[in-house]
């Protein structure tokens, strides 16, 4: 037999049993939207663009097939590296020809470009490699913050941006453009 005070606390806990599961979804809402938010936040600092850049000791012609010791401006090998696409830019100082190769999606670089880019570089050019610089742009239209980094580098010349998608260092403010196709 039932008595009254065990009938109240039944309703006692029926009555707290709908408060506990509320609290639950509350609390897990709070926390789903936490995690979003952080996600976001990580998203958006990794979505940054960089720039890989191979300085090399040499200048050369494409299409003269020459290469001698710098005089003044080098050659680059360099890795525009955006959200989900890679760009290699190969930069010929004697007649400002460039070469410029979409190398698509991440594949199988998709978890550390800017260290494939790295010994890419290092692997095919080491031999005429002065020095390799990462740099990172938040906003390539932010003129100001472009020139800021640059400055951090010693990099003189400017940023250039391609409306194909891609960005590279232009060391002297030289009018680059495809003149050459490779082989």
């Amino acid at each position: 037999m039932r008595t009254p005070n065990s009938l109240g606390s039944k309703k006692l806990v029926c009555s707290i049993r709908p408060m506990v599961i509320l609290a639950f979804i509350l609390i897990l809402v709070s926390v789903l939207a936490f995690a979003h938010r952080t996600n976001l936040r990580t998203t958006n600092t990794m979505a940054k663009n960089k720039l890989v850049i191979g300085i090399l000791t040499v200048e050369s012609s494409y299409a003269q097939s020459i290469e001698r010791p710098s005089r003044g401006v080098p050659d680059t090998v360099q890795f525009w590296i955006n959200p989900g696409q890679v760009w290699r830019i190969k930069t010929y100082a004697t007649d400002h020809d460039i070469h410029i190769y979409d190398l698509g999606d991440l594949g199988k670089m998709k978890d550390c470009p800017t260290e494939f880019a790295q010994e890419n570089i290092q692997k095919h050019y080491g031999d005429v490699l002065a020095s390799s610089v990462v740099l990172e742009f938040p906003d390539v239209t932010d003129t100001n913050a472009v020139r800021r980094v640059l400055a951090q580098h010693r990099l003189n010349g400017s940023l250039e941006v391609a409306k194909a998608g891609f960005a590279f260092w232009n060391p002297d403010d030289g009018h680059y453009t495809s003149k050459t196709t490779p082989r």
